[in-house]
């Protein structure tokens, strides 16, 4: 009877990992569960998965932590998938991982229900989010150059206001928008095109 160290290897093709194209945005689509077809334009930074109000990804599906998992994106658009500690976990094409580096294509489960795959989308292949946008013109000039990275300092420079009125506004946008903060409000520009 043959041993499994008497087994031939499987040969399997390598996939190899494609970056991100000038005009691209990276994207989670998901397909299976209560918020199938809904798809996150992702941005540098961390974008949170999980059951919470406050997460940026927020999915109701049974099994699913209040943070579930993480997708943190360096400046130089590498896509790390971190387990958040969930009780079911977070798997990656059908593996349990604790951290991962995401490619295009990859199959991320959530709960036992939910189903996401990393993708990358042209800005033109991404619908715009036909709504009126409660913010007044100078508010939209604010919440753009943060989208871009800018700090509160940086960003009153290029507008030749004070860093107060900077603060002030973005205040008001959190408000209006119910965001939490810098990083979903870049990802609110990013999806209503406003960026």
């Amino acid at each position: 009877m043959a041993s499994e160290d008497d087994k031939p290897t499987e040969v399997r093709p390598v996939r190899v990992a494609r970056g991100r194209a000038p005009n691209e945005i990276a994207c989670l689509k998901v397909l299976a569960g209560a918020s199938a077809g809904v798809m996150l334009p992702l941005t540098t930074g961390s974008t949170t998965i999980g059951r919470s109000d406050s997460a940026d990804l927020t999915l109701t599906d049974d099994g699913i932590s209040r943070r579930h998992a993480k997708i943190a994106i360096s400046e130089d658009d590498i896509a790390n998938l971190i387990d958040l500690d969930s009780t079911n976990g977070t798997f990656v094409n059908g593996t349990r991982v604790d951290m991962v580096i995401l490619r295009e294509g990859d199959r991320v489960q959530v709960g036992p229900e939910a189903t996401l795959r990393f993708v990358y989308q042209t800005r033109d292949d991404l619908e715009p989010v036909q709504e009126d946008i409660p913010l007044s013109k100078r508010e939209i000039e604010v919440a753009r150059h943060v989208a871009h990275g800018l700090t509160s300092q940086e960003v009153a420079t290029e507008l030749g206001i004070s860093p107060r009125t900077v603060t002030t506004h973005l205040s008001n946008i959190y408000e209006r928008l119910g965001l939490p903060g810098r990083a979903a409000l870049a990802r609110y520009v990013v999806q209503r095109g406003l960026a």
